[in-house]
């Protein structure tokens, strides 16, 4: 049984090793299908745009992040109060609710700490993490104050140019290295 138990292994371990070998045969399929030498020849003459677009969207989201932060840290409309805290006041009597306040500390001064809390871009983590979504062409949250949605109008914009960018160079790469540009 054991000796059973130790062919079984072996035969697993050989499987993987020529599993291995078949991956390294994939890798070197460009010396055998012309299709791969040309996209990398497109990726290659399409390099330093692709690298400029890059760093601009590295730019516009690390930028558009920090303004969301900065702009929505705030914003009611994303935050959450206990049970026991009312989310609108009565004025009459003087009461404020949970989205009476200008800022979640100020409504845990008022109600005491751990009552209301901010649920979206409450760091910078989070901020970068919904811009990312947002470029992405997913609007996951959309209540914005009138300095976020002026930040949205702006990632529509560039998000949309940034995309189309190496897209079109993509395409004029192709064209030039299959020849579709010359007159024959």
């Amino acid at each position: 049984m054991l000796l059973k138990v130790r062919l079984m292994s072996n035969d697993s371990e050989m499987a993987t090793v020529f599993r291995i070998l078949r991956i390294f045969r994939i890798l070197q399929m460009e010396d055998f299908i012309i299709a791969f030498s040309k996209l990398d020849n497109v990726f290659r003459a399409s390099k330093g745009v692709l690298k400029a677009t890059g760093l601009m969207a590295i730019i516009i989201w690390v930028g558009c992040g920090a303004l969301f932060f900065i702009f929505e840290q705030n914003n009611p409309n994303w935050r959450e109060c206990n049970e026991s805290v009312p989310l609108r006041g009565n004025a009459s009597i003087a009461e404020l609710g949970c989205y009476d306040f200008d800022t979640v500390t100020a409504c845990n001064e008022f109600y005491g700490e751990g009552m209301c809390r901010q649920t979206v871009f409450t760091n910078m983590p989070d901020s970068l993490y919904y811009t990312a979504v947002f470029l992405g062409g997913e609007w996951g949250v959309v209540d914005f104050t009138t300095l976020g949605r002026l930040v949205c109008i702006f990632l529509c914009v560039t998000g949309i140019t940034l995309y189309a960018i190496p897209v079109g160079t993509f395409i004029e790469s192709f064209g030039a290295i299959i020849g579709l540009g010359e007159n024959s």
